[in-house]
């Protein structure tokens, strides 16, 4: 399951990433929208083939390598339950769309300009009209409009409920994947601990939801944002990483955020958790270090003395 997980949040970055690669040539290049759909959809084609070869191959390779898991008790299997029931809930939730958040959000309305102008961000989609004095690149260079556009594009389903509905639930089910890697980083071997962590997560998302910037409510009620995308899946995955010394797949989350991210404020949560993270894991080297030589001394002043 780790891996699998690992697996599985590396190709949603991949995807972001190919669709920054894409939607950055087709803003400055200004390449027409089912022109960039296209390239999108090309490379995600290449990326796919270049996936399941690897999986295949690291299959065959792990056929020779008996795994011996522990299956989980009823307690365990109980809590599991309850989990997956509070996770089916809030995919109920999020399907209604009764508690859609709507306010100072253009992102439906971006992505039908996309569609309709067959241009990227040259068609100010509250007014219609072309843009008379351009973007700032820091919001020119986010990539979710154009990821979202080309899935419309490909499927011939509208905007609406692509960003409010199924990209949503995607985010959400992706944000348990990523926790769930966090459990099994902070409690190895434990079983009942990782489901009551999980269990808790679910229960701490519902009560979030009640106030807006609660990671809960951008899970439940705007999950398409790039903040949504930021505290439920890269935040949770990087810390992850980071207690596992995987530290090489931190640079990954960190371009992923600033893909997705439209603001500086806050932009680089990635990078500050991993370099937090890093430093207290040394700090706590250096005392652990310190203290076995002073155990050593003392066992040899011990011996000494003797």
């Amino acid at each position: 399951m780790k891996k699998n997980g690992d697996y599985l949040i590396i190709g949603e970055i991949g995807i972001i990433g190919l669709a920054e690669a894409c939607h950055l040539a087709a803003v400055f290049l200004k390449l027409p929208f089912t022109v960039c759909a296209l390239l999108f959809a090309a490379s995600l084609g290449i990326l796919a083939v270049a996936c399941a070869g690897f999986v295949i191959l690291r299959r065959r390779h792990a056929r020779g390598e008996a795994e011996r898991k522990s299956s989980a008790g009823t307690p365990e299997k109980l809590l599991y339950g309850m989990f997956a029931l509070m996770v089916i809930s809030q995919l109920i939730f999020i399907g209604m769309g009764n508690a859609i958040y709507r306010k100072g959000d253009m992102m439906v309305e971006t992505v039908g300009s996309l569609l309709a102008s067959d241009s990227v961000y040259q068609v100010n989609p509250m007014t219609g009209m072309p843009y008379t004095e351009g973007m700032p690149l820091r919001l020119k260079i986010l990539c979710l409009p154009t990821l979202y556009g080309s899935l419309c594009r490909w499927t011939g389903l509208p905007p609406a409920l692509v960003v409010q509905r199924i990209v949503p639930m995607l985010v959400l089910v992706s944000a348990y994947v990523s926790f769930s890697l966090l459990g099994q980083a902070l409690f190895p071997g434990d079983a009942g601990k990782r489901a009551c962590f999980l269990l808790l997560v679910s229960l701490l998302v519902w009560t979030g939801a009640y106030r807006y910037g609660m990671d809960g409510f951008n899970l439940l009620c705007c999950g398409w944002r790039g903040v949504a995308i930021r505290g439920g899946v890269l935040l949770p995955w990087t810390l992850s990483l980071c207690l596992r010394r995987k530290r090489l797949w931190v640079a990954p989350c960190v371009l992923a955020e600033a893909s997705i991210v439209w603001t500086f404020y806050g932009c680089g949560a990635c990078l500050a958790l991993a370099a937090g993270v890093t430093a207290a894991q040394l700090c706590c080297r250096g005392l652990s270090g310190a203290a076995a030589d002073r155990r050593a001394s003392r066992a040899g002043e011990k011996e000494d003395a003797r």
